[in-house]
């Protein structure tokens, strides 16, 4: 049985190496930023790590989708992107809640409204005509 002084001791030592490890990763947190924005190498690394795993990816989409100027450049690039888009568009089309969201900021003017209702009409006569 280990005495009380040896428990305390180990105690002391895992906080001092706990804090020398954080001391530590504070002073690189520059770095470790300055190297993935020199180092096509390290941000290769990096971006892999993140994309070859699920939780990971979902963890940094989140913190994209936080920031208003970071949410506009993640979406803008996906729906650049041909496959990107098709994959949100039929997402929203099985989803009632955000094809609620779309059809709201399509009516939220005049022309959207009128554009809305010009489809409406088409998909009703096309209907018509099925039966």
């Amino acid at each position: 049985m280990k005495s009380r002084w040896t428990l305390r001791k180990a105690s002391w030592n895992a906080i001092a190496c706990g804090c020398a490890l954080a001391a530590a990763m504070a002073g690189c947190s520059t770095s470790v930023a300055s190297r993935i924005a020199s180092d096509a190498r390290v941000r290769e690394q990096v971006m892999g790590a993140i994309a070859g795993n699920g939780a990971l990816a979902e963890q940094m989409t989140q913190r994209l989708l936080a920031s208003d100027s970071l949410r506009a450049r993640v979406i803008d690039t996906v729906l650049r992107d041909s496959n990107g888009a098709q994959y949100v568009i039929a997402r929203i089309g099985r989803n009632s809640e955000a094809l609620d969201y779309v059809l709201q900021a399509a009516a939220s003017d005049s022309s959207g409204r009128a554009h809305l209702l010009t489809l409406f009409k088409g998909m009703q006569m096309a209907m018509q005509t099925k039966h």
